[in-house]
Order: C-alpha cells, then sequence, then structure tokens
C-alpha cells in the first residue's frame, strides 16, 4: 500500500470516529433536553439559589423524571434577589402547598436537578410556591473546602470511602448522608488537633473547681457520714434476707390487728383519741395498765417462779377462779402455805 491509500485510511477512520462522537453526543443532549412526553401543566417556584440548574433540566421524584425546566428569572423581593424557576410537571403530578423543591447534583460534572417530595400527595393544589417550599442549591467546593482538616489526617482508603459515600448523597440517595457523616465524626476522633477536646475538659473542671471552692472539709465530711450507715449495713447484710423472709408473715397478723381495731391510713388519730380518752390524766392511768394487760395474756408459770425471780417454796396456791389479787394494777402471785 502506498503512502497516498495509508493517507486515506486514515482520514476514513478519523471522519468515522467523529461521526460516532457527534451521532453520541446528539443522542446524549437529545436524552437531556427532549421533552417529557403526556400532558403537562406549567407551575413556578422561587429559589434563594440555584446554581448550576440550566435551561431543560429535569424535575425528578424519587429519580423518575416527570418533568423539565423552561425558564430561569431573577426578581427582587424584600430586599434581595431571587430565581423564579418556570417548569413543568406531567400529569397526575400536582404542585401543592405542601411539596419540597430541592436543587440536586445529577452528576459531579455540575448537572443539577430539582427533586421534587410531594408529602403523601396532601395539600392544597397551587401554581407557584415560595422560597418557603424550597431547598437552594449549595457548592461542593464549599463542603470539601470545610472538610480540609479533617482530610489532611485521612488515609488513601479512607478518602476513597468517604468519597464513595459524599457521591452517593449527591446523585440524590439520601442513605449515603449517614456514611458520610460516620465517616467523618471517626476520623475527627483521629485528628491530630485536640485543642477543642481539651478546652472543654478544662472548662468542665473550672467549673466543678468554683462549685466546690472553699467548701471542701463539708464535702469530704458529709461523705464520711454517709458511709456511717452504709458501713452498718454492710455488716449485717445476713439479716436482710431473713427480714424479706420471715418479714410479711409477722406483719400480715399485725395489720390484721391494726383493721380489727380500726386503724387505717387517713384516718383522724387526733379525733380517735380524743372520743378515747376524756383527758390527759385518764390516758396516761390507761398506759399504766398496758404492761399489766400484756402480762396478763402470758401462761403463768406452774413451776412456781415468779417474773420477778422469787420462787414459792411449797408452791403457788390454787385460788378460786373467781379470785383476782392485783396490787395497784400487777399481778399478785400467791405461795401455797404447806
Amino acid at each position: 500500500m502506498n503512502t497516498r491509500a495509508s493517507y486515506v485510511m486514515v482520514i476514513v477512520k478519523l471522519a468515522a470516529a467523529v461521526l460516532v462522537s457527534v451521532l453520541l453526543f446528539s443522542l446524549v443532549i437529545a436524552a437531556m433536553t427532549g421533552p417529557v412526553r403526556g400532558p403537562a401543566s406549567t407551575y413556578s417556584a422561587e429559589f434563594s439559589d440555584v446554581s448550576g440548574l440550566g435551561l431543560s433540566g429535569d424535575i425528578r421524584t424519587r429519580g423518575v423524571r416527570i418533568g423539565k425546566v423552561e425558564s430561569i428569572d431573577l426578581h427582587r423581593r424584600g430586599g434581595g434577589t431571587v430565581a423564579e424557576v418556570r417548569f413543568t410537571m406531567v400529569e397526575p403530578y400536582r404542585l401543592t402547598d405542601s411539596t419540597i423543591l430541592s436543587v440536586k447534583y445529577q452528576n459531579l460534572t455540575g448537572a443539577r436537578y430539582i427533586d421534587a417530595d410531594f408529602a403523601g400527595g396532601t395539600g392544597e393544589q397551587v401554581e407557584h410556591v415560595s422560597t418557603d417550599n424550597t431547598r437552594p442549591s449549595f457548592d461542593i467546593t464549599d463542603l470539601f473546602n470545610g472538610l480540609q482538616p479533617v482530610l489532611a489526617t485521612m488515609s488513601t482508603d479512607d478518602i476513597n470511602k468517604f468519597t464513595e459515600n459524599a457521591i452517593t448523597l449527591l446523585q440524590g440517595d439520601g442513605g449515603g448522608l449517614q456514611p458520610m457523616l460516620d465517616d467523618a465524626q471517626r476520623l475527627a476522633e483521629l485528628a491530630a488537633d485536640r485543642e477543642q477536646v481539651i478546652s472543654t475538659l478544662a472548662t468542665n473542671l473550672a467549673r466543678i473547681s468554683d462549685n466546690m471552692g472553699g467548701r471542701s472539709p463539708q464535702v469530704v465530711e458529709f461523705l464520711r457520714s454517709l458511709s456511717v450507715p452504709i458501713s452498718a449495713a454492710m455488716t449485717v447484710l445476713d439479716e436482710f434476707p431473713k427480714t424479706a423472709a420471715y418479714g410479711p408473715e409477722f406483719l400480715r397478723p399485725v395489720k390484721r390487728l391494726l383493721d380489727m381495731a380500726g386503724l387505717h391510713r387517713g384516718m383522724d388519730v387526733e379525733s380517735a383519741v380524743t372520743s378515747a380518752f376524756s383527758s390527759v390524766e385518764e390516758m396516761a392511768q390507761s398506759l399504766s395498765l398496758l404492761p399489766s394487760s400484756v402480762a396478763g395474756l402470758q401462761i403463768p408459770d406452774s413451776s412456781g417462779a415468779s417474773s420477778s425471780g422469787e420462787t414459792c417454796s411449797n408452791g403457788v396456791a390454787k385460788l378460786p377462779t373467781d379470785v383476782q389479787l392485783l396490787l395497784n394494777g400487777s399481778e399478785v402471785i400467791v405461795c401455797s402455805a404447806q
């Protein structure tokens, strides 16, 4: 093959490559700018920032394209500048006063689209929404510039993982936000600069010092007093299981006796005492007979031993049952003469 034929083959190949590139480029442009099929309605919305959003940009919901951006105009609102975006949405989608419109990244080349959140289809239909229902665009450069101190401490694997999560987030998948924040938190913990942590620790210690300043002896004395009952309780730990085991068996009869006596929670003790005793002296006399009453409930000792420790040499005398010997309210034991 001569030189002329070689040049012709190169030109033909180059022309074929250019033709294929132009065709593919046309298909991409047609896909990006082509209208959405079906009957559509036109709406408008105000954004505080639409950086990266262009004409024929997509209107999407849950990743599905449902409309196109028709125009973007700037207007003065309340002393500031807002961008009014006119767009279309195919039926049955309708713009309502509860719809949230957000400018999101479509890809890392900078192209963006408007994501529509219809809030479950609630709200009244409208044709225009203000900045209260819109979320502006943001500059990814500001994001990574703010993370520069953290990124400086990252390894190559950490940077790759962080970038994957960031791309997932920017492509509209909200599931990438939590992993990205987790990575940032974990990497921040490994940062070399601990100045903020040390500052916070010093501030907390200073606050404790201010609250306890001049009162350290009182705090120590309080802790020492608190240790006394705790130490005493530790010495009788074995008694607590006994109380738990036998306490209910003892307290239930006591409660029944109190209930039978008419004592209950919330009763007026002062009125009950006043109705039972006419004077303080009568109450004192009645209480003085209580030991004798309790002693009368006890079973007498037939061996002849008295409560005072004295014994009858010939035994206790057997008295008729209707004879009662009391001396100043106390029981009297009569000894047998023979």
